[in-house]
């Protein structure tokens, strides 16, 4: 089985699977030989996983050919128009001036439109949730994070992955009650998650299929 190592002063063997290439994480003097015999006990998780990331891939396939874009968890064709000034979403399709003339163009502008929506919905949508469960936060900006949807440090300055426009409501909902409860703990200790379930009692399908978007947090890059 092909795999990346990385060598370094840690003391533990990992293994896991980052866009499709399995990685490796070893101590510097841990013989190859043990490596191989380790990646080999984990060839069934790794195949599993392996297996679960090309699905994905071939789910956000609309995406990364550039015909569509991932709006509120729905698939919106990219539609070339003269109409529209700016990028502008409208009756189910993103409209894209002509202006942008190439694909790469094009890629920036909907970038930038992405983040453009997600500064007012995601600030919207922290209010929202906060009055609705009685939490106060202190501050909120958006953020560019490879592996998470949010975070909230421990002056509760939260701050939300800029994609999360593109998941449906109930799964923005839940990464909103998921920070926002990380002002009460700062961890990811029982207290803490009795304190999510309180708020959102669906909270364990609800991180499982958030999964099932885990690689969007990799593209538009």
């Amino acid at each position: 089985m092909d795999y990346d190592l990385v060598r370094s002063k840690r003391k533990t063997l990992a293994v896991s699977i980052r866009n499709g290439q399995v990685i490796v994480k070893a101590p510097l003097k841990l013989s190859d030989d043990y490596i191989k015999r380790f990646v080999d006990s984990k060839a069934d998780w790794i195949n599993k996983k392996l297996a679960e990331h090309r699905g994905r891939s071939a789910l956000f396939r609309p995406l990364t050919d550039g015909t569509s874009v991932l709006y509120r968890g729905a698939f919106c064709p990219i539609v070339r128009t003269e109409k529209f000034k700016r990028v502008t979403m409208s009756s189910g399709a993103l409209y894209v001036p002509i202006k942008y003339a190439d694909k790469l163009a094009t890629y920036r502008a909907v970038i930038a439109w992405y983040k453009r929506i997600a500064a007012a919905e995601l600030k919207e949508l922290l209010d929202v949730t906060a009055a609705k469960i009685g939490l106060k936060y202190a501050s909120f900006a958006l953020t560019n994070a490879r592996t998470k949807w949010g975070s909230c440090d421990g002056s509760c300055n939260i701050r939300l992955n800029w994609r999360l426009v593109m998941l449906d409501d109930g799964l923005k909902d839940y990464v909103a009650v998921h920070e926002l409860c990380h002002t009460l703990c700062h961890d990811h200790s029982k207290k803490f998650w009795a304190e999510v379930k309180k708020r959102y009692p669906s909270y364990s399908s609800a991180k499982k299929r958030l999964n099932t978007y885990s690689q969007l947090t990799s593209m538009y890059r």
